[in-house]
């Protein structure tokens, strides 16, 4: 794990907040490929990023620090300190949908349309933000057994318990959110009713999340029949995507019969 923060001057950018910005920059350069794709232009989906990526940030941060009120007590400015680490993408994710409705509506710009040119880019973005993860120790897996061959052991300075194997849920969500991007850019060049490649982002990413939560040995809230708050979350995601999902293509399917009668008349 890398220990030392990144010095510009006066300015000093943890190994987690090095990732951060890298995920933003990504995923905001990512839109220029996956913009016209979903049939808008680059310039309105960045536009439209900007105030997802404050949103997000806010969300993120303030659902990891209502999760996690002892951390900050007596000490409520370390709550500002989002670079340290501490996001909880669920919040981030909610308020992102909130402000991008909202953007929509007031731009007056379809929010499916500009959903599906945003997904693959979120998704490329999580993934590297996973890396920060690593790299910082958070979202660390709980202890692995000794036949798991891919468990990972971190050092003192990290924030992981160390110097014992743990799961590598950090690699691991790394890598399945990339899986999910191809396939997202995939359906992206697809013909598909608009909102089908964000209902699919909801769906894998909620289910991934849903199966790796098990694995994690961080703190994620009070359980609930015996699943963290970030679990009912990841679920909730994955049937709202799958209920978008069959939504889209049933109403699909109907204008399909609706213009073959329409032509037999």
């Amino acid at each position: 794990m890398w220990p030392h923060d990144l010095r510009l001057g006066p300015l000093a950018i943890s190994p987690y907040g090095l990732a951060l910005i890298l995920a933003i920059l990504a995923a905001l350069s990512f839109l220029g490929y996956t913009a016209p794709r979903a049939g808008t232009s680059p310039r309105r989906a960045f536009d439209l990023a900007f105030w997802l990526v404050i949103a997000g940030l806010l969300g993120s941060r303030l659902a990891y620090v209502l999760l996690n009120p002892s951390l900050y007590a007596g000490r409520p400015l370390e709550a500002l300190q989002y670079w340290q680490g501490g996001l909880m993408f669920q919040g981030g994710l909610l308020a992102g949908l909130l402000a991008a409705a909202l953007a929509c509506l007031v731009l007056r710009l379809n929010f499916l349309v500009m959903a599906d040119a945003l997904a693959p880019a979120l998704s490329l973005g999580q993934a590297i933000g996973r890396v920060g993860c690593l790299l910082a120790g958070c979202c660390h897996g709980r202890p692995a057994p000794g036949s798991f061959p891919l468990a990972l052991t971190f050092p003192r300075f990290s924030q992981a318990p160390p110097g014992i194997p743990l799961y590598p849920t950090q690699i691991m969500e790394c890598l399945g959110l990339l899986l999910i991007t191809a396939a997202l850019m995939f359906l992206l060049g697809r013909s598909r009713p608009a909102g089908l490649v964000v209902s699919a982002y909801l769906a894998l990413a909620g289910l991934l999340r849903f199966l790796v939560d098990p694995l994690r040995g961080d703190y994620r809230g009070p359980r609930a029949l015996g699943l963290a708050p970030t679990s009912w979350a990841a679920m909730a995601a994955c049937l709202a995507g799958l209920a978008l999902g069959l939504f889209l293509l049933a109403r699909q399917k109907r204008l399909a019969r609706s213009k073959i009668r329409c032509s037999c008349l």
